[in-house]
């Protein structure tokens, strides 16, 4: 579809060159779009930047030659990556990291691409496609180092009425939407901001958006949670007994018996006698159901049973439903080193659910589990679990909004800058699955949510006083239709970047065909 300006003469077929004034002006786009883009993802993020930076680097783009917008775009992507990357990780793995960052380029390319050859509507749903698209496969892969991570749809967390359209169409259906604006507004910017001339373009994109705002605004007064809530309790180890734990260094390689069993006394019994003595103590506060946090507890692999008949014996006790986060130190050099896992027991002593981390953030070392999230039946709703970096692909928490879970145990571990973001990506999780999450976290920020979002409880592991937070949440789950719908928007995206590439470039091979027979 074409819209023509009718102030302008009708465009070419072929691409042109950039008017003086805009080459003139895309020094001020191209400055703009570089200084927003880092608030746009990971830390200090800024939502309105996550709609401007792509309008300004797409204008710049559209106004200078190929061989200039582009190199330019792939280094301000790298920079901006490193920027939002700071303190992520060491100096060498965030020079490393930050390459994702030029994987932008993509989708500006493909705009480029598409000069003179797609007007109006067409246009401008080549550039989110691509984008889309891209993000969307990285998730996809279970031994993904990436996940979600970085997808635009995260940096509108804190608009809970637009984030709402995440129950909808995923949280890959909100990116589209956000990298959308930028085509449109541009398609404006050409036509001197003639709504009228640029219409077709403006209009399903305003009126989506409007859907959007009103959908989330309606969801958030109409269908606030009514059920009665169950008081539960995050559990994350003592930060001192953690640390000294840490410098241990009770996870390196095999060791002999004795060994094993000195580290087990001085490092790992410590941790975990004060982890059951605060289970305990939230228990006769009132939890019903305890969780600890991911790698809260470290034990040797021969010591398992010892520590669930523990376990077992306290859930007997205090009647309640105890989760555990685990980490089951491997007698071997080679990998993987752990098994970091996720047990249930219910107040019989019964272990409900073993589950094995599906996923494997690189250098945990951990088995890596079948990726089957497990389902139990309790008095207070029907409960699942995904560890950490699980959560961050969509596809897999889409399970328990399948199975109609009412609230998603999420054992985390994260370190400084990360526990922020990481916590507001698994709130993104509750919203597409209408799940309640309780995330218990070492070394991050803990939170529980309701299934709309909003924040029930969240303390932080370096600045709280105590490592236990305590929070009601409801015990029946909220309406999605994204467990049904899945990742429509990301599959369709793939398939729209494949087919619109792919005409443009037959369409060029075509033209370059009758030039030659010209």
């Amino acid at each position: 579809m074409s819209v023509i300006d009718v102030h302008e003469p009708a465009q070419s077929t072929a691409p042109h060159a950039p008017d003086r004034p805009h080459r003139r002006w895309s020094a001020v786009w191209l400055l703009l779009g570089a200084a927003l883009l880092p608030f746009t993802f990971f830390q200090t993020v800024v939502p309105v930047a996550a709609w401007l930076a792509p309008i300004f680097l797409l204008r710049f783009v559209r106004t200078v030659r190929p061989w200039i917008g582009l190199p330019v775009v792939a280094l301000v992507g790298y920079c901006a990556t490193l920027i939002a990357l700071r303190g992520f990780f060491g100096a060498p793995g965030s020079y490393l990291w930050a390459l994702g960052g030029v994987a932008l380029v993509a989708a500006y390319g493909a705009d480029k691409l598409a000069a003179g050859r797609v007007h109006g509507f067409a246009r401008t749903l080549l550039f989110p496609a691509v984008d889309t698209a891209a993000s969307f496969l990285f998730s996809l892969d279970q031994g993904s180092p990436l996940g979600s991570w970085g997808a635009s749809g995260y940096s509108q967390i804190t608009n809970l009425p637009l984030t709402q359209t995440t129950s909808v169409v995923g949280m890959y259906g909100l990116s589209f939407l956000i990298m959308w604006a930028a085509p449109v507004v541009n398609d404006m910017w050409e036509r001197r901001f003639n709504l009228r001339a640029a219409r077709s373009a403006v209009v399903p994109f305003g009126v989506l958006l409007l859907a959007a705002l009103l959908f989330g605004g309606a969801r958030l007064a109409l269908l606030t949670p009514s059920a009665p809530t169950v008081q539960m309790a995050a559990l994350a180890p003592d930060r001192e007994l953690n640390a000294a734990r840490d410098a241990a260094g009770v996870a390196a390689g095999p060791r002999s018996a004795a060994e094993r069993d000195r580290l087990a006394d001085q490092h790992l019994a410590p941790v975990l006698d004060d982890l059951f003595a605060r289970t305990r103590r939230a228990a006769r506060a009132g939890a019903k159901v305890v969780a600890w946090s991911e790698a809260a507890g470290y034990v040797f692999k021969e010591d398992e049973r010892a520590l669930l008949d523990r376990a077992a014996a306290v859930a007997r006790d205090e009647g309640i439903y105890l989760e555990l986060g685990m980490i089951f130190i491997l007698p071997t050099t080679g990998s993987p080193t752990n098994e970091n896992r996720s047990i249930l027991i219910d107040p019989t002593g019964a272990i409900r659910w073993d589950y094995h981390k599906a996923t494997t953030v690189p250098g945990d070392g951990n088995a890596r589990g079948p990726a089957d999230l497990p389902v139990v039946d309790t008095p207070y709703g029907r409960l699942s679990v995904a560890i950490c970096f699980d959560a961050d692909f969509p596809w897999l928490v889409r399970q328990a909004g399948r199975a109609g879970v009412d609230i998603l145990l999420v054992p985390s571990s994260d370190w400084g800058p990360v526990g922020p973001v990481h916590a507001d990506m698994a709130v993104v999780r509750a919203i597409e699955n209408g799940v309640s999450i309780l995330r218990p976290t070492r070394k991050g920020t803990s939170v529980a949510v309701d299934p709309q979002g909003r924040t029930l409880a969240r303390t932080d592991y370096f600045t709280g006083d105590d490592q236990t937070m305590m929070a009601a949440l409801p015990t029946a789950g909220g309406s999605a239709l994204y467990p049904v719908v899945g990742d429509l928007v990301g599959w369709a995206s793939v398939i729209g970047a494949v087919l619109g590439i792919g005409a443009l470039g037959v369409r060029g091979l075509a033209r370059r065909r009758r030039r030659m027979l010209a």
